[in-house]
């Protein structure tokens, strides 16, 4: 039994449910990462009971750095692949029979 007078698994799921509040109202992936951990250290709690605290924290949040880590360097190589919507070029939204291929000669230095 937890502190709470509750399993300690179902502490793990009031941490993850927390958490992933947390990162709803956040933009940052820290939350996620943490809270799918702690589902995973409370699926871990619930298959062996009596693990010491200690390692169940240890667990989390080894769990909860990989996980976050994933995530970013998944969101980060997402990005990369869109076009930046600040690249935007004013030709583009001309029909093609608008659009100069070569910019006008200037008449001052004709």
């Amino acid at each position: 039994m937890g502190s709470l007078g509750l399993p300690e698994w179902m502490i793990w799921g009031i941490i993850a449910v927390v958490l992933l509040i947390a990162e709803m109202v956040t933009t940052v992936y820290v939350a996620l990462g943490f809270a799918l951990a702690a589902v995973a250290v409370a699926a871990l709690v619930w298959l062996l009971p009596g693990l010491p605290v200690l390692v169940q924290a240890l667990i989390w949040a080894m769990l909860g750095l990989v996980v976050w880590l994933g995530l970013s360097r998944w969101n980060t190589a997402r990005r990369k692949g869109r076009r930046d919507i600040n690249d935007f070029d004013s030709l583009d939204s001309l029909p093609k029979s608008d659009r100069r291929k070569t910019p006008p000669s200037d008449p001052s230095q004709d």
